[in-house]
């Protein structure tokens, strides 16, 4: 068997040693290859949180939707001054008496008045709602109109009642939650009070009312 010499053993393991260094990977270099996705995934992430953040804020800051405006305000008011007053006139056309007549008469004369209070506040008839409120009015006295003699004192007295206690609902919901000046919140707070005193006495007059 052949010895190999000094000098080439020496070699063969130097060889042999090179070799395995070259197959094997420094754990320093495995870690700086783990973590160089997470280095660049965070730009991706504080894109989305800014991007979320951004969506919040604008969110949180839109307007609310906007309400009725305080001019058709004014104009609902102004169809339910009209429609008391036509119905307190056809009340008395009709021939009620006693108690009925002296409420239609009240009914004439106060909603005459607020009525010419709102219209010196500019209120808009064409509106949507007036218009709306305006046609309610119309029907309900179309309605009243088909009756007559102590069927149509009680049906009156009777939408005397409905028609203030719509009208409250509508002031405090609708109407003064609209105003955006001083003057017409104080017109249309006064103007509640006014309603809430003519509902009682109508519920007054309806418990007297003749029986249909």
């Amino acid at each position: 068997m052949n010895r190999l010499s000094a000098p080439a053993t020496a070699s063969f393991v130097f060889a042999l040693l090179l070799s395995g260094c070259n197959d094997r990977t420094h754990p320093d270099d495995a870690e700086m290859a783990s973590d160089t996705p997470l280095a660049a995934a965070e730009p991706a992430d504080a894109v989305t949180d800014a991007t979320a953040d951004a969506t919040s804020t604008a969110t949180d800051g839109a307007a609310p939707a906007a309400g009725m405006p305080e001019s058709a305000a004014l104009g609902v008011l102004n169809a339910i001054n009209a429609h008391e007053i036509a119905a307190g006139e056809q009340a008395l056309d009709k021939g009620v008496k006693g108690e009925v007549a002296a409420f239609a008469r009240m009914m004439i004369d106060q909603h005459t008045e607020n009525r010419e209070k709102t219209q010196a506040l500019n209120p808009d008839a064409t509106a949507q709602d007036a218009m709306t409120q305006q046609r309610k009015g119309e029907a309900e006295l179309a309605a009243l109109n088909a009756k007559s003699g102590d069927e149509y004192a009680r049906a009156y007295v009777d939408a005397m009642v409905k028609g203030h206690t719509e009208a409250l609902d509508a002031l405090d919901t609708r109407l003064i939650p609209a105003a955006t000046s001083e003057p017409v919140r104080q017109h249309l707070t006064a103007t509640r009070g006014h309603v809430a005193a003519h509902l009682e006495q109508a519920q007054r007059v309806a418990s007297a009312a003749p029986a249909n």
